[in-house]
């Protein structure tokens, strides 16, 4: 009441106060019975209580935004106000009255933008929602050339600030103008102005314009160094700014534009203030000198130098692991960097207090040392590491020299003698690794054959044919049921039908679960007490459920479960009947579990099953199905339908296809006993080659090591590609991933920031347990798009030619 009667006082003062409380607390039901006066306030003679309105209705569009939406005509009209900020927080609720609206918004953009504001902060204002405008719609060329002609006239404002937003969103709209990436035009519109702008904001006595205009030159020489570099000669002078943060961002600037023969004079001008500058800037100028010696790769020398004298200074853990992160890329992608980068790193681990990056710089130098042309230099570091440091970097000092010793038979006996010094290490992990070297070197020093070779390998890649968790438990069981007979280790499934299995014994317990209802207490904890009991019937329960249709097509048997694939998701979530199929790979044969939601509280289902069209007669055979007997309201069931391969051109069982898919059921309503048939169409069933994938993460730095061995041991299909759907190397990171259904390596999913090239790492398994690794190099070409190379390694070069068959 006392605010009330504020609103209703003579002073403006009182007034505009109470309005700017109430928008504070103000609920919806308050809201509206104060409605008139907020409405009436809005076009208010005094420019306090119009601004106190309009920042009310921008409150109120949180908590009661049908309120603020009755205001349009009054807001509309102070859009137009003679006072600067009653103009500037008009025009700010209006666009938030209008965002939901596209074509209202368009109206509203078009219209103001035919003339400057009198308020300098609503025209930076309209600038920004011009901005967002022209990114979120594309294609419209009335819009998109009164827009751009907008922005061209601001950029000769007379006011600083509107110059500024000006060129700012110029540059903003340069980042998504793909088309023009090569060039120096945005949209078609010439954005030398834009630049134009920035070198005179370069040489303003103000520190904050100076500061904001090489802040937004830097973001721009991620996608257009080439235009940037216009102003190469009016940053320099900055590299002597009295303000750390212009300098450094003016350095990381030239570091992305600059030529090669200015790169020595920039490292000497960086050395100067690194210790001067933030962590945050230390790290921006490391990515920014990485991104140099990866365009110029003979200065890796006079770069790589200037990288590891930063590792002796003080530094975060964050800024000491980018500068081993870039040592390590600078390594693998520039060879003759390879000796150089690797001695800077022995040198980092003589002196680190972090474990963490000496365990990945050890494992690194056992992948790399073996081929420099002097690989016994390397051990001394790394032995070093097994005397002076903790369990965890010994572990992997021993791993590092039992990498070198297997790759450089001439090292065998010299590191052998090292590692039998560390077998009565007081670690356990310590002293175990050593032990299975030693015995391994001991051995094929011995018989120097080919089953050496194959043992040493295998043990290398780090990856085992069979699951470990497989293992225990079925040994397990082995031993309670009869562990006098002997032990087959051939019932032990890959790790990939070992997850499949887990998988599908989860989805069932799920469904039991949720069916008992009351009982679900009392079903976890059998379920949590041993969860491995359930694994391994999870292939029988599938194969128990199509049992009948098995018998009936004279299938001898459907054979141990290869893969099972990713859900499928048929509908909509908010649909009537939700179904995602979820497709279990057998030898010869396929079968889908159709889960079905009924959605619909006053109607129950009976007798649902799958019907499937546009079968290929000559690749399938739609043996049966087996129908969910009853689905009541938000409780899932399954039916089972299953198919069998008749031809099969891959040679590996990856039989592709696309059905058409619809529910059959008899629906029977509230007080309906008798029922009625029905059918409801779904989107199409797809087999693809990435349903007989599974994702397989490697551990970091384990993809190189098994890459060299399926380079060995395997074979390898290549293939180059036009990817031209996608527009970007984000998009086609992420589309690869998807469609190979594999898991990224090295965190190889993130792509550097203006990079034009980069290398994704895949790796997979397929179904049957056979090991598959994708290395992906995809780059944007100024003419060709997006372009890709391709190369797969497995043991089977059917299942490599399948992987890149489905890029195609």
């Amino acid at each position: 009441n006392c605010l009330t009667k504020d609103m209703n006082s003579k002073n403006d003062f009182y007034r505009a106060n109470a309005i700017r409380v109430l928008s504070r607390i103000l609920d919806p039901s308050m809201a509206s019975q104060l409605d008139r006066y907020l409405k009436t306030a809005v076009v208010d003679k005094s420019p306090f209580v119009a601004s106190s309105a309009l920042i009310c209705g921008m409150q109120l569009m949180v908590n009661a935004p049908e309120v603020a939406k009755r205001w349009v005509n009054e807001v509309t009209e102070s859009v137009s106000s003679k006072h600067n900020m009653v103009q500037f927080h008009a025009l700010a609720l209006l666009y938030e009255l209008k965002r939901t609206d596209r074509l209202a918004l368009h109206k509203v953009v078009m219209n103001l933008t035919k003339s400057f504001m009198k308020s300098t902060m609503a025209e930076c204002l309209l600038i920004r929602i011009s901005a967002r405008v022209l990114k979120s719609e594309r294609g419209e060329a009335v819009m998109e050339k009164r827009l751009m002609d907008y922005l061209d006239g601001c950029l000769r404002h007379k006011s600083e600030m509107v110059m500024f937003e000006a060129a700012k969103a110029m540059c903003e709209l340069a980042a998504v103008d793909e088309a023009g990436s090569g060039g120096t035009t945005v949209f078609g519109y010439d954005m030398i102005p834009a630049i134009t702008v920035h070198q005179i904001f370069l040489n303003s006595p103000t520190p904050v314009i100076r500061f904001a205009s090489i802040r937004q030159l830097n973001k721009l020489a991620q996608q257009r160094a080439h235009l940037v570099a216009r102003c190469n000669a009016d940053m320099e002078p900055l590299l002597a700014d009295q303000n750390r943060s212009i300098a450094t961002l003016a350095l990381t600037t030239l570091l992305k534009t600059g030529h090669e023969s200015s790169v020595d004079r920039l490292v000497k001008q960086i050395t100067s203030f690194m210790t001067e500058i933030s962590d945050t800037f230390k790290i921006e100028v490391v990515r920014a000198v990485k991104q140099l010696a990866l365009t110029y790769p003979n200065k890796h020398k006079v770069l790589m130098s200037f990288l590891s004298s930063n590792l002796r200074e003080e530094g975060s853990a964050e800024f000491k692991q980018d500068i081993v992160e870039a040592l390590i890329l600078l390594v693998r992608e520039i060879p003759q960097a390879k000796e150089t980068g690797l001695l800077h790193l022995c040198e980092f681990i003589e002196d680190c207090e972090y474990p963490a990056l000496c365990t990945m710089i050890l494992s690194f130098l056992g992948e790399h040392a073996p081929a420099t042309s002097s690989p016994a230099k390397f051990v001394r570091f790394i032995y070093n590491r097994l005397i002076l440091e903790n369990a965890l970097v010994r572990a992997a000092g021993v791993d590092a020299l039992a990498k070198i010793a297997f790759k450089c038979p001439a090292l065998k006996r010299d590191i052998l003698v090292l590692l039998e010094s560390c077998t009565t290490d007081n670690d356990d992990e310590v002293r175990d690794r050593t032990n299975v070297y030693v015995e391994m070197l001991e051995r094929s020093l011995e018989e120097e054959g080919a089953g050496a070779a194959d043992q040493q390998d295998q043990l290398l890649a780090g990856s085992l044919d069979f699951s470990v968790d497989g293992l225990c438990e079925i040994l397990q069981a082995h031993m309670k049921a009869n562990k006098d007979a002997p032990f087959d280790p051939s019932v032990v499934p890959s790790e990939e039908a070992w997850e499949a299995q887990r998988l599908a014994s989860v989805s069932a317990a799920a469904a039991s679960t949720k069916e008992e209802g009351g009982a679900a207490k009392a079903a976890a904890g059998p379920a949590s007490a041993g969860p491995a009991a359930s694994r391994p019937s999870a292939a029988v329960e599938i194969v128990s459920k199509v049992e009948p249709l098995v018998a009936a097509a004279g299938i001898s048997s459907l054979g141990a479960l290869q893969h099972t694939s990713r859900p499928q998701q048929l509908t909509e979530s908010e649909a009537e009947y939700t179904v995602q199929a979820t497709k279990h790979m057998f030898e010869s044969c396929i079968v889908v579990d159709f889960q079905i939601t009924n959605t619909l509280n006053d109607q129950l289902l009976e007798n649902v099953e799958v019907r499937l069209g546009s079968v290929d007669a000559s690749t399938w055979e739609v043996v049966g199905c087996v129908p969910a007997e009853s689905l009541p309201f938000d409780k899932p069931g399954s039916a089972y339908m299953l198919l069998k391969k008749l031809s099969d051109t891959s040679g590996v069982g990856a039989v592709q296809g696309t059905f058409s898919c619809s529910l059959a059921y008899t629906i029977k309503e509230a007080g309906d006993d008798l029922g009625y048939p029905d059918e409801y169409p779904v989107e199409n069933l797809t087999l693809t080659t990435g349903d007989y994938v599974s994702a397989r993460g490697l551990r970091p730095g384990d993809f190189k090591t098994q890459w060299d061995a399926l380079g060995t041991q395997g074979v390898e299909t290549a293939g180059n590609f036009s990817l031209s759907g996608m527009k970007t190397l984000e998009q086609a990171v992420k589309g690869l991933t998807t469609k190979l259904a594999m898991a990224p390596c090295e965190d190889s999913a993130k792509v550097e920031a203006g990079a034009s090239r980069h290398t994704l790492l895949l790796s997979g398994t397929f179904a049957g347990g056979v090991q598959v690794l994708a290395r992906c190099v995809v780059g944007m070409h100024p003419q060709h798009g997006c372009l890709l190379k391709l190369a797969v390694r497995s043991r089977n070069d059917q299942i490599c030619a399948v992987i890149v068959g489905a890029v195609e």
